[in-house]
């Protein structure tokens, strides 16, 4: 993702969900790993994994649910005074760090600092989390004082044991420097030689052999204590072109997504996966309505939580990403998003301005009744159990 386009605590069970799936995923895959079929309830009576933040038990203040939905991004190496606004009064629980808001490990270390504490003064339910693309090779935010950790085309040589020893050891570098959520592992095949995005990003084209190190990748980031995020859903690797300039088309249909992209995003969630990320892409095959998936009930509900039973937080790619900017407005976005059904929305600009419009746009929706409140609520009990899950250090 480019900046301005933006672009849980038990081991990960391996891929038994996967050695039943000859080629297609059957009617529904069942979690393998043990806590992603663990409810979500804000109503357990343990008080979570960090005394500082006990679980809140319902309801959940609407204020405090609609600012858990989001990730606020910023310009520059200094908090403004809009990204305060988005914590403090917004509630914003996310905040997503770029190449431009650090010169440093040591001033990136201070600014995450800074930032869970404003989580802290804000009064959030739970740990603010801090985000960061740290795929490794061509994409990685932080680079001083971490692991060099090469594309995940070259690491796959390594097998799945060395990937899973590579991520973890720039993963505890990251997560030593303030930071809980990586947008990493890609778990997109690459299908498509012409496709703009991709290329050495991902593990490569077999599904056979791509989905065991996605989930290692998966279990090295939890082995460091990240939440670990597979992107991007559907999978981009098979469509001509890039949604940071114009939402591409993948015309494969629903078969062959089966046996080739769903494969490595079901590995990925056997292993454990905390976030799954929808992206800006027509596949008419599974939604022929012509909807972007990441604005797709069909792709969002019906796929990743139906047919591949992902029970964790449902992240939005950038809605700022060129190809979306082109044909909704951030709040448009904001909405479309949340009707179909995700939890975490990554609003993709620098201006708090526009960021907090959006976030009011939802806000009105839900006193309206256009987006239910349960639903805001069940999205909102979906991140929080996820920064509970794993907490700054």
């Amino acid at each position: 993702m480019r900046r301005r386009e933006w672009v849980a605590v038990a081991a990960a069970a391996g891929l038994v969900a996967l050695g039943a799936i000859p080629g297609s995923l059957g009617p529904r895959l069942a979690p393998a790993a043990a806590r992603a079929d663990r409810p979500l309830s804000l109503a357990l009576d343990d008080p979570g994994p960090t005394s500082a933040y006990p679980r809140p038990r319902p309801p959940l203040a609407l204020d405090l649910a609609i600012g858990e939905m989001f990730g606020a991004s910023f310009y520059g190496p200094q908090i403004t005074a809009g990204l305060r606004h988005l914590i403090l009064d917004d509630k914003v629980g996310t905040v997503l760090i770029f190449r431009d808001n650090f010169t440093d490990a040591a001033s990136l270390a201070r600014l995450t600092a800074a930032l869970h504490q404003l989580g802290r003064e804000a009064g959030l339910p739970s740990p603010l989390m801090v985000a960061v693309d740290e795929e490794g090779g061509r994409v990685m935010r932080v680079q001083e004082g971490v692991a060099p950790l090469p594309s995940e085309l070259q690491l796959g040589g390594r097998g799945p044991e060395g990937v899973r020893a590579a991520v973890a050891a720039t993963a505890s570098g990251v997560r030593g420097l303030g930071i809980t959520l990586d947008l990493a592992p890609v778990a997109d095949l690459r299908l498509n030689p012409e496709d703009g995005v991709i290329g050495d990003r991902s593990f490569g084209s077999d599904p056979a052999r791509v989905g065991p190190l996605v989930a290692a990748a998966v279990s090295g980031l939890h082995d460091a204590g990240m939440a670990a995020t597979l992107k991007h859903f559907p999978g981009l690797g098979g469509a001509p072109g890039d949604p940071h300039s114009a939402i591409p088309t993948d015309p494969e249909s629903e078969a062959r997504w089966e046996a080739t992209q769903a494969s490595s995003f079901a590995a990925g969630i056997a292993a454990g996966a905390d976030a799954v990320m929808a992206t800006s892409v027509y596949v008419p095959g599974l939604d022929p309505s012509g909807t972007p998936a990441l604005f797709s009930p069909a792709v969002l509900q019906g796929l990743l939580r139906g047919r591949l039973g992902f029970q964790g937080v449902i992240v939005t790619d950038s809605l700022g990403m060129g190809g979306i900017a082109a044909l909704y407005s951030l709040p448009d976005a904001v909405l479309a998003s949340a009707r179909a059904g995700a939890d975490l929305i990554l609003l993709g600009s620098g201006d708090a301005s526009g960021q907090d419009a959006a976030i009011t746009a939802l806000r009105s929706a839900v006193e309206r009744g256009s987006v239910p409140s349960t639903q805001v609520r069940a999205s909102a009990a979906r991140v929080i159990a996820m920064s509970l899950r794993w907490p700054p250090p």
